[in-house]
């Protein structure tokens, strides 16, 4: 991996964790496309977690489907000179390994602390599933260093 890769990666992580709403598009059984928002957390293989219920449309999109593609931008203002953001693609499954679910679901309730301190709605999370999403490519946005300015880069399953 190029030093140039490795700062991409780093500025997708900074990104990643100034953010906390991604938007994630899947295709339907009859290849429509759908797009729906999900409050996530990531890890340091800009490996993206939420969680969702086994019944929603986007569930059994990946249910069937696994391949998605997530963008995350950061909102800074209307100026479009401010823009900033993620476009990715990659795959998504349940999470199935306890300790991988155990150390979401801790990171997520740290970074939405109002479902942590509401009894209601950390029972509602704590019964739903933890998917993570594995990027395979990334384009980085960012208009600060010219009007679109981007760059991309594989990041391959990890």
């Amino acid at each position: 991996m190029t030093d140039e890769s490795v700062d991409i990666l780093q500025e997708a992580a900074t990104l990643l964790a100034d953010c906390r709403t991604a938007s994630l598009a899947t295709v339907d059984s009859n290849g429509q496309p759908y797009a729906a928002n999900i409050q996530y957390v990531h890890d340091d293989r800009l490996h993206l977690y939420f969680v969702s219920s086994e019944d929603s449309g986007h569930s059994q999109h990946i249910a069937a489907r696994p391949d998605v593609a997530v963008t995350v931008y950061h909102h800074e203002d209307a100026e479009p000179g401010t823009i900033r953001g993620l476009q990715l693609h990659g795959r998504v499954a349940a999470v199935t390994d306890e300790r991988e679910q155990d150390s979401a679901l801790t990171q997520y309730l740290s970074k939405f602390s109002f479902i942590a301190d509401s009894h209601k709605l950390r029972g509602a999370v704590e019964r739903q599933t933890i998917y993570c999403f594995a990027p395979t490519w990334l384009r980085l946005i960012d208009n600060r260093r010219g009007f679109g300015w981007k760059v991309e880069i594989e990041v391959g399953l990890q």
